[in-house]
C-alpha cells in the first residue's frame, strides 16, 4: 500500500485510515509499525519471518476457498493444465525437500546482501551435529556462540548456493572459514566465483508451458573434489605413473580413482535450485547415474554444463576428463531413441569395469568382474523383448562349439532356433567360461556392432594385462546346418546368401575361405 504509519503526515487519505483502523484492531504497537515500515532494509531473518507468514496465510486462503466451494457445491471451472501450472508453482516456491536450496521472496526486501559471512565444520564425534554452519558475522568467538547460525547442512555445496541465490553473497561479502583441513579460504573463494559466474542470480519466470512439462536441467554445475581430494597425498611424496595411461578414474600403479568428491548443483526449468553430494571411490559413478536419470530422453540438452575442479594436484586434467565423461555420457542419453535401446558407456574405475546402460526410462549401473558379465548385460540390455532362459552350471555346448572353443578369446555363436522364435546366443570368455541364452528376440547386427565398438574403444585405456580385456577382439560365429550337418562359420552383418559346399574334410578351409 505505501503508506508508513509510522510517520505523521498532514494530509491522511481515506487509505490511511482505514489501514490505522485495522492495525488497532490487530494490536500492532508502534514497534511493529516502524518495523513494517524499514522493509527496504531488512535482511535474511527478517525476509525469512516474513516469507513464513505469507506462506501460511496464502495456504490458509486457499484451504477457505475449497471448504467454500465444498459448502456451496462450486465446481471447478478451471482447466486442469491451469490448476496443474498453479500446483507446480506452489510445489516450486514453496516445497521443502532435501538438497532443495528455498529461495525466499525477492520482493520483500531489495537488498540481502551481508558484509561478512563465516562457515564454521563441525567434525564427528562434538557435542553438536557434524556438518557446516552458517553466520552473517565475522569470526569472533562472542557473537558466534552468542548467536544462532542463518543456516546448517551436512555438505559445503548446499550452504555456498543458499547465500548466493538468496542474494546475501556478493562480491563484496568477506568470507571466512573455520574448523576444515581440507576446505581453506582460497578454495572457497575459487568455488563462489565459479558459482557466481555460471549462475545467474535472476531469471525470468518460468512460462505455463514450462510448468506443465517435466522439469529439465537447465544449467548444471559438477564441483569435483571440493571436500575430499584423493590428491592431497601426492604432497611430498613420489607417484609412479605412465604418462601414456592418465587415467584419473584408475590411476598409477595402485590403480586409486582421483575423484574423492562430486557436487552437484543445478538449476532446472521451473527455476528450482538443487544440490546433491556424492563422496567415495564410486562418487563419479552414483553422480553420473543420478543426474542422468534426471534427463528425461526427450529432455533439451542443458544450457550450460560446466565442471569446476578444487585438487591440489593433476587439476586440469581431471577437471578435463570428467568434463569429456560427463559430455558423452549426456549425449548418449539425450540422443537414444526406441529404436536404439541399449546404449552403454564402459568405465573402469579404481581397477573395476562398470557399466552404464542407457535404457528408454532410466539409466542403470552394473559392475562388471568378467567378460560373461558384461557381455551378459549387453545382451539382456539390446535384445529387448525376449524371453531368457540363462544358463551358468553345467552348461551343454553343441557339439560344433566345443569344437571351436579357443582359449584367450571371447567367442559369440549365434544359432537359429528353427522354430520362428529368435535365435540362441553361446558365449564363451577368454577361459571357456560359457553363458547360454535361449530364445532371444532382437537385432544380433546391433549386439555384433555394440560389442564390438565398446572392445575396441575400451582395451587402449585399461590397464594392460587386465583379466577383463586384452587384444583380442572378440569373434562372432553363426552356427548353420547344411545337409544336416552343422557347421560353424563367420558371422556377417549381411545376410548369408550362400553357403560354401558342405563337401570339407574339417572346418578349418571353411573359415580359411570366409576369411580370405
Amino acid at each position: 500500500m505505501c503508506e508508513k504509519l509510522s510517520r505523521e503526515r498532514a494530509c491522511v487519505g481515506w487509505r490511511r485510515e482505514v489501514l490505522s483502523q485495522l492495525v488497532n484492531e490487530w494490536g500492532w504497537d508502534d514497534a511493529r509499525l516502524t518495523m513494517l515500515d524499514n522493509r527496504a532494509n531488512w535482511k535474511i531473518d527478517q525476509v525469512r519471518e516474513a516469507h513464513n507468514e505469507l506462506l501460511d496465510a496464502m495456504m490458509q486462503s486457499y484451504r477457505n476457498l475449497i471448504r467454500f466451494a465444498r459448502r456451496n457445491n462450486l465446481s471447478v471451472s478451471a482447466s486442469p493444465q491451469d490448476i496443474g501450472v498453479l500446483t507446480r508453482k506452489l510445489y516450486a516456491a514453496f516445497e521443502a525437500l532435501p538438497g532443495k536450496v528455498t529461495l525466499v521472496n525477492p520482493q520483500i526486501s531489495p537488498d540481502l546482501s551481508e558484509p561478512n559471512l563465516t562457515f564454521i565444520h563441525v567434525p564427528p564425534g562434538r557435542a553438536n551435529r557434524s556438518g557446516w554452519y552458517l553466520y552473517n558475522r565475522a569470526p569472533n568467538m562472542d557473537s558466534i556462540i552468542s548467536h544462532q547460525p542463518l543456516e546448517y547442512n551436512r555438505y559445503l555445496n548446499k550452504l555456498v548456493a543458499w547465500a548466493w541465490f538468496n542474494g546475501l553473497l556478493t562480491s563484496r561479502t568477506h568470507l571466512f572459514i573455520k574448523g576444515n583441513g581440507i576446505v581453506d579460504l582460497p578454495k572457497l573463494q575459487e568455488m563462489v566465483a565459479d558459482v557466481s559466474h555460471h549462475f545467474p542470480l535472476r531469471l525470468p519466470a518460468p512460462t505455463p508451458k514450462a510448468l506443465y512439462s517435466p522439469c529439465e536441467i537447465r544449467h548444471l554445475a559438477i564441483i569435483v573434489n571440493l571436500e575430499y581430494d584423493p590428491t592431497a597425498a601426492f604432497r611430498n611424496q613420489v607417484v609412479h605413473f605412465d604418462f601414456r595411461k592418465l587415467d584419473v578414474f584408475s590411476f598409477g600403479e595402485e590403480q586409486n580413482c582421483l575423484v574423492g568428491s562430486v557436487d552437484l548443483l543445478y538449476r532446472n526449468s521451473w527455476n528450482e535450485v538443487r544440490t546433491l553430494h556424492f563422496n567415495g571411490e564410486q562418487a563419479m559413478i552414483e553422480a553420473l547415474k543420478t543426474i542422468l536419470g534426471k534427463m528425461h530422453q526427450d529432455a533439451a540438452p542443458p544450457d550450460s554444463v560446466e565442471v569446476f575442479c578444487y585438487s591440489q594436484h593433476l587439476r586440469g586434467l581431471i577437471r578435463t576428463r570428467v568434463q569429456q565423461l560427463v559430455s558423452e555420457c549426456i549425449e548418449l542419453r539425450l540422443s537414444s531413441t526406441r529404436q536404439e535401446t541399449g546404449r552403454f558407456k564402459a568405465l573402469r574405475v579404481s581397477g573395476q569395469t562398470w557399466g552404464l546402460f542407457f535404457e528408454r526410462l532410466n539409466v542403470s549401473v552394473q559392475k562388471l568382474e568378467n567378460a560373461i558379465e558384461f557381455y551378459g548385460a549387453i545382451s539382456h540390455n539390446k535384445l529387448h523383448g525376449l524371453s531368457v532362459q540363462v544358463e551358468t552350471n553345467h552348461v551343454k555346448l553343441p557339439s560344433v562349439v566345443d569344437g571351436f572353443a579357443s582359449e584367450g578369446i571371447i567367442q559369440f555363436f549365434f544359432e537359429e532356433t528353427g522354430d520362428e522364435k529368435g535365435f540362441n546366443i553361446y558365449i564363451l570368455d577368454e577361459s571357456n567360461r560359457a553363458e547360454v541364452y535361449h530364445h532371444c528376440e532382437g537385432s544380433k547386427e546391433e549386439l555384433v556392432r555394440d560389442v564390438s565398438r565398446f572392445y575396441s574403444s575400451s582395451h587402449d585405456r585399461f590397464t594392460y594385462g587386465s583379466s577383463f580385456i586384452n587384444f583380442n577382439l572378440p569373434q562372432f560365429y553363426q552356427i548353420v546346418n547344411t545337409d544336416g550337418r552343422e557347421q560353424v562359420i563367420p558371422f556377417r552383418t549381411q545376410p548369408i546368401s550362400a553357403v560354401p559346399p558342405a563337401n570339407q574334410d574339417n572346418d578349418a578351409p571353411l573359415l580359411q575361405q570366409y576369411f580370405s
